[in-house]
C-alpha cells in the first residue's frame, strides 16, 4: 500500500512538473524589468575601529527604492539561469557634526550610497506551477560595486578604493503568464553584501558664515551593508 502510494505521489508529481513547463512553447529567453524595494541598510563609519564598540555602530538606512532588469536563459526544462544588474541609491540629509566636525551650528550634509549588484543566480521552477501560475526559487552569487555619497558645503567625496564585494543571494517567486510571450512578476530576494570603501573629501576646508573650516582627516573608511529583504515587482517578455 505504501509502495503504491508512493507511486502515485511519484507520478502527481511528475504530471505537475510536465505541466508547468507545457506553457512556454519552446520560449527560451525572457527578459524584465522591475521596480524593487529593500527594507533595511546600514552605513559603517568605523567599520576597522579597534574599538568594537565604534566598529559595530551604525546608521541605518531604510526604504531602498530601486530599479533592475534582468535576462533569463531555459537551460533545461525544470531550470533557468539568470543575470541581474540593478542600481540602488540611498541618501539623507545627516548633520555635519555627527562626522566629527567641531562646530556650533548644524550643518546638513546629503549622506549616503550608490551600489549596483550584479547577480548571477539559478532558478528552478517549482512542480506545483499551473499554467498561468509559475513558482520558482533561486540561488547563486553577486558582485557588488559601490560608492560612497557625501556632500556639503561644496565639498563631495570621491572614492580611492574598494574592495571586491561578493555573496550569495536567494530568491522565491511566481510569474503569473498573461499570455505565451508575456508575464508579470513577483519576487522576495535575500542577500547581505558588505562594501568597504576609501573615500576622500575634494578639498581640504571649508566655510561656514564666513569662518573657514579645516578638515583634518581628508580621507575615512567606510562601509555598506544591504542587509534587508527585497520585494520586487516587475513584468517579463517571453522569447
Amino acid at each position: 500500500m505504501k509502495l503504491k502510494l508512493f507511486t502515485y505521489s511519484v507520478a502527481a508529481i511528475i504530471a505537475l512538473y510536465n505541466t508547468s513547463f507545457s506553457q512556454y512553447n519552446g520560449n527560451n529567453f525572457a527578459v524584465s524589468f522591475s521596480y524593487r524595494y529593500t527594507t533595511t541598510s546600514k552605513i559603517f563609519l568605523e567599520p576597522n575601529s579597534p574599538d568594537p564598540f565604534l566598529s559595530r555602530t551604525n546608521t541605518p538606512l531604510e526604504d531602498l527604492f530601486s530599479y533592475s532588469g534582468e535576462i533569463r536563459y531555459r537551460l533545461i526544462e525544470s531550470m533557468i539561469i539568470g543575470l541581474n544588474v540593478e542600481s540602488i541609491k540611498r541618501t539623507e540629509s545627516v548633520d555635519i557634526r555627527f562626522f566629527g566636525f567641531q562646530l556650533n551650528e548644524k550643518v546638513n550634509a546629503e549622506d549616503g550610497f550608490r551600489v549596483i549588484p550584479i547577480e548571477c543566480t539559478i532558478y528552478y521552477h517549482l512542480p506545483f506551477s499551473t499554467d498561468y501560475w509559475k513558482f520558482y526559487m533561486g540561488g547563486g552569487f553577486g558582485y557588488y560595486w559601490g560608492d560612497y555619497i557625501r556632500n556639503f558645503q561644496g565639498i563631495s567625496v570621491s572614492n580611492q578604493e574598494r574592495d571586491f564585494a561578493y555573496g550569495i543571494q536567494v530568491a522565491i517567486g511566481m510569474d503569473y503568464m498573461i499570455n505565451e510571450f508575456s508575464s508579470v512578476k513577483f519576487e522576495m530576494r535575500f542577500r547581505d553584501p558588505e562594501i568597504e570603501m576609501t573615500s576622500k573629501y575634494s578639498a581640504d576646508s571649508f566655510t561656514v558664515n564666513g569662518r573657514t573650516i579645516r578638515i583634518r582627516r581628508d580621507t575615512f573608511i567606510s562601509k555598506i551593508n544591504i542587509d534587508g529583504a527585497t520585494f520586487s515587482l516587475g513584468a517579463a517578455i517571453h522569447f
